[in-house]
């Protein structure tokens, strides 16, 4: 069904096309820098990636050479190839972990949380 603008059925409408616009942030280039420079300066002993962005490829090849480092894959499923690597490579101790939605609806707060209960229909 195609709708107009207000949500309403535009009646003898045709769907022609769909587009999908996704807008860079540089939240990657953000962890990267992040990561690399606590690493660099000493102030990490080791670090966790909650992220399964191939971008980070080159970071975190080159953060496994200094410190050990956790990978969580957020969404399950398959890890980046770029991101794959083994237990012992550099430092070593390196670990790799795949959230599902059996983690995410064990860890949901109770309703009421304190003074604060769930919307209607959640």
């Amino acid at each position: 069904m195609v709708q107009s603008t207000l949500g309403s059925p535009a009646a003898n409408a045709v769907f022609m096309v769909s587009t999908l616009h996704q807008e860079e942030k540089g939240t990657d280039v953000n962890v990267a820098a992040h990561l690399l420079m606590d690493i660099f300066q000493g102030t990490v002993d080791a670090a966790v990636l909650i992220s399964n962005d191939s971008d980070l490829k080159l970071p975190i090849h080159t953060a496994r050479k200094l410190v050990p480092v956790g990978h969580v894959n957020p969404r399950g499923g398959y890890f980046a190839g770029d991101l794959t690597g083994t237990p012992a490579e550099g430092v070593g101790r390196h670990w790799w972990r795949k959230l599902t939605p059996a983690d995410f609806q064990s860890h949901q707060l109770p309703d009421p949380a304190g003074k604060y209960t769930r919307p209607a229909g959640w």
